[in-house]
């Protein structure tokens, strides 16, 4: 299995040659992303690699954009100083690869903070949450304890989406594509940019008793 990350020649970046994926790395097969390039998506740090980005450096890159294609109501955050908090749920795959694609950097002047969150109830901290497969039956406990909450939902549970998330991550044609639920984003309270949802395969919430 290889992991492609293959650039246009009117991005300007250079070219990242394939690698072989490691086993577990199963959710990415080949990305392409000249679009993506047309609007900032990914930063510099990933595009300057002679390899190919891993799995979870290709995750940590899409939360910390989600974030910043997204507006958060005023009384998301305690004051105009409260740090964006990036979560992952029971999931240490990331090891330090979000810390290091968030380093240093900031988000309409406020600090980025990493959490590894344990109790559902703790999420409605976060800004945004990664909630990764091994959780899928918790699914249905995460989005009740995130009710009324301005916190971004995103996971790659097949169907996470349609069932109440924010964002779900999902392969089409072996490229790794993501979907909005925007039924969810409104309930939330949040304003996404018009670039991240051109990008984006668009669903609403699944009626109780209907098959996708």
């Amino acid at each position: 299995m290889n992991l492609c990350y293959k650039t246009s020649a009117f991005t300007r970046a250079p070219q990242i040659t394939c690698r072989r994926a490691p086993a577990p790395c199963i959710f990415f097969l080949c990305l392409q992303i000249p679009l993506l390039f047309s609007v900032g998506f990914f930063p510099a740090r990933l595009l300057a690699q002679s390899k190919a980005p891993s799995e979870y450096e290709l995750k940590a890159a899409f939360l910390f954009n989600f974030a910043k294609f997204i507006e958060w109501p005023p009384g998301a955050f305690l004051d105009p100083k409260s740090p964006m908090i990036l979560c992952t749920f029971n999931d240490d795959a990331f090891g330090v690869v979000l810390d290091e694609v968030v380093r240093a950097k900031a988000i309409n002047g406020r600090e980025i903070v990493v959490r590894q969150m344990k109790k559902a109830e703790a999420l409605t901290a976060c800004q945004v949450v990664f909630v990764g497969t091994p959780e899928n039956k918790r699914l249905p406990e995460l989005l009740e304890a995130l009710k009324g909450s301005t916190t971004l939902f995103v996971s790659d549970i097949p169907g996470s989406a349609e069932r109440g998330g924010g964002i779900e991550f999902y392969l089409e044609d072996n490229k790794m594509r993501f979907s909005i639920n925007v039924d969810a984003v409104q309930r939330a309270h949040l304003a996404i940019s018009s670039k991240l949802l051109t990008l984006a395969r668009i669903v609403h919430d699944q009626v109780h008793g209907e098959r996708s």
